[in-house]
């Protein structure tokens, strides 16, 4: 029997997950469903004992990374959600499959299968696989993504062509997003949502830091409290601040290596 944690705070998605579990899996138990990275903290601090954990990642009260930053676990995780820049958190943190929302029990299944030829390893070997299959879907994803240099901006005139490295930070408002250069100019994208632009951005480069504003790393100058839960992030030599959510302080600040 498989003792499995979820870790979801839309009641839909639980309902869906657990429908498609009970249709790949006859022998199971939930132990828990937690909403909140307080609930799975307190959990995770108290036992391990799971064989696996499916967690989404924005949660009610914060980012799931604040927890597993800080605790040590010896089970896979599955996790499930509806933002992709936190790929490379993910397989940071025993992360061996990333489903997106909304996915399919095809893509459910798969990562099923994936979680079960762990299990059927030894124990001796069951975490060194965990790392190498981490390792080789991180250099894979690395591979056939192929991130843009330039956006074509279209214009009455014409087309003209922004490069991706003097882009400072992009923001969206009201349906639009703007891509502001170096020089303060402000270009109309062609995407009308983040989820359109951000798989054309080097996680690495780019960060979205709150619910309309993603920055590039190297135009960030410096950083201040700016209360309990978020940061000011002052760019391109200290001519914009912008600020982080709550919700991803923790990620953000996971992502910059402090």
């Amino acid at each position: 029997m498989y003792r499995i944690l979820i870790i979801e705070d839309e009641a839909p998605t639980r309902k869906k997950l657990k429908r498609y579990i009970a249709q790949a899996c006859s022998s199971y138990e939930i132990v828990a469903e937690l909403e909140t990275v307080t609930d799975t903290k307190f959990l995770l601090s108290q036992t391990h004992h799971f064989d696996l954990i499916f967690s989404d990642i924005e949660l009610r009260d914060g980012n799931v990374f604040e927890v597993y930053n800080d605790v040590s676990l010896n089970c896979p995780i599955i996790f499930t959600t509806a933002y992709n820049e936190f790929l490379m958190n993910a397989f940071e943190a025993n992360g061996i499959e990333y489903l997106l929302k909304p996915y399919s029990f095809e893509r459910f299944s798969n990562a099923w299968d994936k979680f079960i030829r762990l299990k059927e390893n030894s124990p001796v070997n069951y975490n060194k696989l965990i790392g190498r299959i981490n390792n080789l879907v991180k250099e894979s994803q690395e591979n056939l993504i192929e991130y843009k240099d330039q956006f074509a901006i279209k214009t009455a005139k014409g087309i003209y062509f922004l490069k991706v490295d003097t882009i400072v930070y992009f923001k969206a408002d009201n349906g639009v997003i703007f891509a502001f250069d170096e020089m303060n100019k402000r270009h109309l994208m062609p995407q009308t949502v983040f989820k359109e632009i951000e798989p054309f951005l080097d996680p690495k480069k780019f960060f979205r830091i709150n619910r309309s504003e993603n920055v590039q790393r190297k135009f960030i100058d410096k950083l201040e409290r700016y209360n309990k839960n978020t940061v000011s992030i002052y760019l391109n030599s200290e001519s914009k601040i912008v600020r982080t959510s709550q919700n991803t302080t923790g990620a953000f600040n996971t992502w910059l290596g402090i």
